[in-house]
């Protein structure tokens, strides 16, 4: 119990403690939480080679219980991110349930002890990030190892033919385990996050090596929990700066390297040559930035004095990330400027759209690079 009132504590302290948000590299977490066990718990030992004078197969009950966790894991991009977790859980088992007519089972007061599992997990997630938010939602899955560790022992009361006197059963090694993950990320600082978690546990059905009545007999029994977590997450590596702004002449922004859309005289209102711009975006997204929309619309508007012939849009991407999902983002990039560009009056079978995913940067760079001169489309309008 003196365990269990420390194990507690953490929890209730973890609660109030920060975890870290998604970046680059390599990351940390802790945690601790509540450990629920699945109720009606199959235990049995008959097909689990008892040979005791009484053979059942039952179900047992839990307390609640605690449970606390380490990871340790990396940022894999686009995303996802792979992990190492180590994980305790600890519950009190309240009682094993009879089976009219054949078996009493052990009523709360006649059998006592705990199951403990060491769990040692690799797990696979998926980050839901939004930029523009301090929350990031996110799913997952893990397999490994568990250790369980049975201390149960029970004694009941005389006189009941159908009942056993005695029960008991302890640990006998390791077993094959699954979960699945949903949680949240709560940014507090820079690469510092409040982590709450929900785990689902479960192991294959494992005998254990015990006595009934004081005759060797195994007992089989099936483990599986549902954890509520509160921990840290905190990155080791430094996370991607925002991207600086620029205003330009016509009211657009663009990033601190690009240069501004070149300036309209008057003057040159009939000249025919092309109009060609370029709408930026931030790090994964395909959505418009307020300044990208304002600079749509104020160059369609100039477009729109004279009799449009083509329009070319080219979506494009930098290299963070895979080719594939790359040139899925670089086609979305460029769907959303031509239908911002068809919004503010330019006819829809004059534009052409082209996706050169990670292809076609701007500024060269290495694979895996953010770099925000890539992340953007090309407009081109030509002129009958």
């Amino acid at each position: 119990m003196k365990l269990k009132t420390t194990l507690l504590a953490a929890a209730a302290s973890v609660c109030v403690a920060p975890a870290a948000h998604a970046y680059d590299g390599l990351y940390g977490a802790i945690g601790a939480g509540i450990n629920y066990m699945k109720p009606d718990t199959d235990v049995s030992n008959d097909g689990a080679g008892g040979s005791g004078p009484i053979i059942f197969d039952s179900d047992s009950d839990y307390d609640h219980g605690v449970g606390i966790y380490a990871a340790l894991g990396k940022h894999l991009g686009s995303g996802f991110r792979g992990e190492f977790e180590v994980a305790y859980r600890n519950n009190d088992i309240r009682h094993i349930a009879p089976v009219a007519p054949t078996f009493a089972g052990f009523p709360a007061g006649t059998i006592s002890g705990d199951t403990s599992t060491y769990s040692f997990m690799l797990n696979v997630l998926y980050d839901f990030n939004n930029v523009s938010s301090a929350i990031t939602p996110y799913i997952g899955a893990g397999i490994g190892l568990a250790v369980i560790d049975n201390d149960i022992s029970g004694i009941n009361l005389p006189g009941n033919a159908t009942s056993p006197g005695a029960i008991a059963y302890g640990s006998d090694g390791s077993t094959g385990a699954i979960q699945g993950i949903a949680g949240v990320a709560i940014q507090l600082a820079e690469q510092l996050s409040l982590d709450l978690s929900y785990r689902y546990f479960v192991t294959d059905k494992k005998e254990y090596s015990g006595a009934i009545n004081g005759v060797a007999s195994n007992i089989a029994a099936e483990y599986a929990t549902h954890s509520l977590f509160a921990g840290l997450r905190w990155d080791f590596g430094a996370s991607t700066p925002p991207v600086q702004y620029k205003d330009c002449w016509d009211g657009s922004s663009v990033p601190m390297a690009a240069e501004c859309p070149p300036q309209i005289i008057e003057e040159q209102t009939a000249d025919l040559d092309p109009v060609d711009f370029t709408v930026y975006f931030d790090y994964d997204k395909a959505n418009l930035t307020p300044q990208a929309s304002t600079l749509i619309s104020e160059a369609s508007s100039r477009a729109l004095q004279n009799n449009i012939d083509t329009v070319v849009v080219a979506g494009n991407t930098d290299t963070s990330g895979s080719s594939a999902y790359n040139q899925a983002l670089s086609e979305r990039r460029a769907r959303v400027v031509r239908d911002a560009l068809i919004a503010n009056g330019v006819s829809a079978d004059a534009i052409r759209m082209e996706a050169f995913g990670e292809s076609n940067p701007a500024k060269p760079t290495a694979d895996g690079v953010r770099e925000p001169l890539n992340r953007r489309s090309e407009v081109s309008i030509s002129f009958e």
